[in-house]
């Protein structure tokens, strides 16, 4: 009799899946242009854990009469457990040590949400988006699979048990009705939790809303378990169907990206259909051309060590940046491989591999449990809160060498008010504005920013606008934002107009607005997780939209300014999370996402705005040490919790910017300004 098809035998070309599948995740997380789609690698992931894990259980039942759960599980945590521990420890120990790139006051959450095999839940729960644009990263975000993984492997065994005792010798037509009604309930729900416009982390995370993709490996194993060979036939139409849905997947993981939102309405069924064929394949005609192609030596080694890879990778990639190293783009990235594959190397020969050939004696009763404890004290050690850090002293007013924007009467017997616009940097840091305005003779400020703001993104914001100035009645309008930078690049003309009626809007006759300064943006730090191609393009929709700014600044003189102050925040015109102080030391002055500001980079942002206007809005000059004082408390910096750590720059990044910090600790008057404001002459 032929060999079973699932019988408990190693399949090499199935490591070799593994490997394909790994390395697309590993560079959709490189941000390489080429990968967009390579998210999907996970998905395969699923289908071929549905396919190995029910075919092992089907064997035993077939072998023993039965499945032992206890033994399953215990083999289960022997595999994957180990590796885990190694890396949150890993990760624990670099916290502690006060190394940069890491949130130590999410980690603690997150760490124990991976630790219990919870993290998709937790990040559900904490609404965090795994496509979000402007994010900080967590180290653990890429355990949300593990998770999906763990789960299924604790909950799928008990209900295959209970389908085959229930359904006897004709097991086969019970459990595939069932684990298709399953499937399709789960791809239903995964539809209607990502329809109309909601944000799709709960469908993308959930473990309900994943399992039709285990479900499609466990109806292959199913189909084939017990069985013989294929027929000659069977085997044929295997080796061409194989190879295209291969093909159609590479060919999704390449232009996919996004992921596009119908891919939540039957876009990731089709994928995971396609995953369970080319399993199929693989494990029916493993001897054929595409089972040889891809038992090829060095895929194969890929394919044993990707858990490693898939555990290592994101933390790494998280730690290692161009701002922790100094590095260019190029290098950081062969840095992170290089350290990756080491890493994973040394957790698959020395820890991996070990444990589950020859296991450690009492590892149920003793060691399991003692790691995991161990592991659980060093993650709440490791993420003991520690406070932020203070502001430190803004550029002294004139000193920035920026000519006064428009002149603004003083207002007869009250303060000025100032009304404040856009996304949630501008909402951030509106405690910076009411401290730096109110220490400038108390003008008032009053924000109506939010996150997520802009003139593209709202089709009401006009409305909204007119009905702000309406109940505040405003002086002046300040305002930045970023959601619109892409809608800028795209079609300049298009949103030159847009811009030019929400101006009009502000400044309607009558409305006792006398002008708007729009300010630009500080350079997005969030990128140091993409591509250089990415980071450049992001870099260049940035430019146009100060470019559009500053357009209209010119264009209506006397109204409406373009401030450049972006810059108050960067290092030698670049991005960097540390500058220096006056004292020598290095402060962060951008938040953990790489797009927010802590509160040192607010009191430089709105210090420099002020230095800009408080002579022409017949505003003295500031009194007292404002940038100190107790906003920099607001829990505005902290979300999430320990996003503007009490941390410090490497010793290599120190010493490669030396440079620009000698510069960066000059007054402001003594540097070069890339550009003048626009609209600043006197009305």
């Amino acid at each position: 009799m032929d060999e079973p098809v699932t019988s408990h035998r190693h399949i090499p070309a199935l490591d070799g899946l593994r490997a394909l599948a790994v390395v697309a995740v590993i560079a959709y997380h490189l941000g390489l242009g080429w990968a967009g789609g390579g998210y999907l690698g996970v998905d395969l992931f699923f289908v071929l854990s549905g396919y190995l894990i029910t075919g092992l259980l089907l064997e035993e039942r077939g072998r023993t009469g039965t499945i032992r759960l206890g033994a399953f599980w215990a083999r289960r945590a022997r595999r994957l457990l180990p590796a885990l521990l190694l890396v949150l420890g890993a990760i624990a120990l670099y916290a502690a040590l006060g190394g940069p790139g890491v949130n130590r006051g999410a980690l603690r959450g997150d760490g124990l949400a991976a630790l219990f095999y919870a993290a998709n839940w937790h990040f559900i729960a904490g609404h965090s988006t795994y496509f979000a644009q402007f994010t900080t990263p967590s180290p653990l975000e890429h355990t949300w699979s593990l998770a999906i993984e763990e789960q299924f492997y604790l909950l799928w065994p008990l209900l295959l048990l209970v389908l085959l005792r229930a359904g006897g010798r004709r097991w086969r037509p019970l459990a595939v009705t069932v684990t298709a009604v399953v499937a399709v309930a789960s791809a239903t729900a995964m539809a209607l939790l990502s329809a109309g416009n909601v944000d799709v982390t709960r469908a993308y995370f959930g473990t309900d809303t994943r399992a039709f993709e285990l479900m499609a490996g466990a109806l292959a194993a199913m189909a084939v378990s017990g069985r013989g060979a294929p027929s000659r036939r069977a085997t044929q139409v295997l080796r061409m169907a194989g190879p295209l849905a291969l093909a159609a997947l590479v060919t999704g993981w390449c232009v996919l990206g996004g992921p596009p939102r119908w891919m939540f309405h039957g876009g990731f069924v089709v994928a995971a259909a396609l995953g369970a064929l080319v399993v199929l394949s693989v494990s029916c005609d493993a001897r054929g051309p595409f089972g040889r192609a891809l038992s090829w030596r060095p895929v194969v080694w890929v394919g044993a060590i990707s858990y490693g890879l898939y555990l290592w990778h994101w933390p790494v990639f998280v730690a290692v940046t161009r701002s922790t190293t100094g590095m260019p783009g190029w290098a950081v990235d062969a840095v992170r491989l290089a350290v990756t594959v080491t890493l994973a190397t040394a957790s698959y020969y020395l820890v991996e591999r070990p444990v589950r050939r020859h296991g450690l004696a009492g590892w149920r009763r003793v060691l399991a449990p003692t790691a995991v404890g161990v592991t659980a004290a060093a993650v709440l050690a490791a993420t003991a809160p520690v406070a932020a850090a203070g502001a430190a002293a803004p550029p002294a007013p004139g000193t920035s060498a920026v000519p006064v924007v428009f002149h603004v009467p003083p207002p007869a017997g009250r303060p000025l008010r100032v009304m404040l616009m856009g996304d949630s940097v501008m909402d951030q840091t509106t405690s910076a504005f009411t401290a730096a305005f109110a220490a400038a003779g108390g003008a008032q400020v009053q924000s109506v920013a939010f996150p997520g703001w802009g003139l593209a993104r709202d089709p009401n914001a006009l409305a909204e606008l007119a009905d702000a100035v309406a109940h505040i009645h405003p002086d002046v309008v300040i305002g930045t934002w970023s959601w619109d930078w892409q809608r800028a690049s795209a079609d300049p003309v298009a949103y030159r107009a847009l811009l030019e009626r929400a101006l009009a809007t502000l400044l309607a006759p009558g409305d006792g607005v006398h002008g708007v300064v729009l300010l630009s943006f500080p350079r997005n730090g969030s990128l140091l997780f993409q591509s250089a191609a990415q980071s450049a393009a992001t870099e260049k929709a940035r430019q146009r939209w100060n470019a559009i700014a500053a357009a209209e600044a010119a264009a209506h003189p006397g109204t409406v300014a373009f401030l450049p102050v972006a810059d108050t925040v960067a290092l030698d015109g670049r991005f960097s999370p540390w500058l220096p102080s006056a004292a020598g030391t290095w402060v962060r002055v951008r938040a953990l996402d790489g797009v927010h500001l802590c509160p040192a980079g607010a009191a430089r942002y709105v210090g420099a705005v002020l230095a800009d206007v408080h002579a022409a809005w017949s505003l003295p000059a500031p009194s007292g040490a404002w940038w100190n004082g107790p906003w920099v408390h607001d829990g505005k910096y902290e979300i999430p919790p320990g996003n503007c750590p009490d941390d410090h720059p490497s010793a290599s990044f120190v010493r490669s910017n030396a440079a620009a910090a000698r510069r960066a600790s000059q007054p402001l008057a003594s540097q070069p300004r890339a550009s003048q404001p626009r609209g600043s002459q006197p009305r």
